[in-house]
């Protein structure tokens, strides 16, 4: 029977090294950091519409109750598309829809809980176009205290609403710069990531193989684990058992071979 060698143990694979790790962390972070922005940024559009509809609204031509829950500063805005729910007050037209092209003539008169006349300023040119809504920043008040408030609307027009809130676009804005934010971090921590693991990474060299003698001509390379075949001091291996006896030769074959002759 013939030895057959046997091949050598597959090789474990290694662990990633620090430096691949880093690099999948880093990718991670900016891939993470871009998408959350992008997420963010998208959703303001929508976060906009969401603010207008929540604007109280005033129709024009009669006297409308307001319940003012914090001190600060509102907008009057001239909303000339959108709609009315119900509201509190003397007017008829509750739950009515408009929508015009040009801004209409109007005088506005806030009163306080007391019955007092609010002051009314001009505001800037802030507008917005959201949705089924659309209007322009008219005048703004200063609300020092809560309560319910009557806001009266004169204007020889009836087809559009006074709209009453604060800046249409601040949660917008708000998400928009949570998103570069977001974005923006992912980016940096991400390249941060990269740098400290190719620094890393780069720092030492793998050593170098010990060197090994050649293996003698015929033999057998060692396998790695097992240990090579070493004589022990002092012992001689046991002498080879002696050979049997040779038998003598055959006589040859024939009649009166070894017979006397006659």
């Amino acid at each position: 029977m013939s030895y057959q060698p046997q091949p050598p143990m597959g090789a474990v694979a290694p662990p990633p090294s620090k430096g691949k790790r880093s690099l999948m962390i880093g990718l991670a972070l900016i891939v993470v950091g871009g998408g959350v922005g992008v997420a963010l940024i998208g959703l303001s559009g929508s976060t906009e519409e969401e603010t207008v509809k929540k604007f109280a609204r005033a129709p024009a031509g009669c006297t409308t109750t307001l319940e003012f829950d914090k001190s600060t500063e509102f907008t009057f805005y001239i909303e000339t598309k959108g709609h009315v729910g119900d509201v509190g007050g003397d007017c008829a037209g509750n739950g009515s829809s408009y929508n015009r092209s040009d801004m209409p003539t109007v005088a506005l008169t806030l009163t306080d809980p007391d019955g007092n006349d609010v002051s009314l300023s001009d505001a800037g040119s802030t507008t917005y176009s959201a949705g089924d809504f659309a209007g322009e920043a008219y005048q703004t008040a200063r609300i020092d205290s809560t309560g319910t408030y009557r806001l009266t609307v004169a204007s020889e027009s009836s087809d559009f609403a006074i709209a009453v809130g604060g800046d249409p676009q601040a949660d917008s804005n708000m998400m928009k710069t949570g998103g570069i934010i977001a974005a923006a971090a992912g980016v940096v921590l991400g390249l941060l990531v990269l740098l400290l693991g190719r620094r890393a990474g780069g720092g030492t060299a793998a050593p170098a193989p010990a060197w090994q003698p050649a293996a003698p001509a015929g033999s057998w390379p060692a396998q790695p684990g097992v240990p090579r075949y070493q004589p022990v001091p002092g012992f001689a291996p046991a002498p080879p058992p002696p050979s049997p006896p040779s038998a003598p030769p055959a006589p040859p074959s024939g009649p009166g071979w070894g017979a006397p002759q006659q």
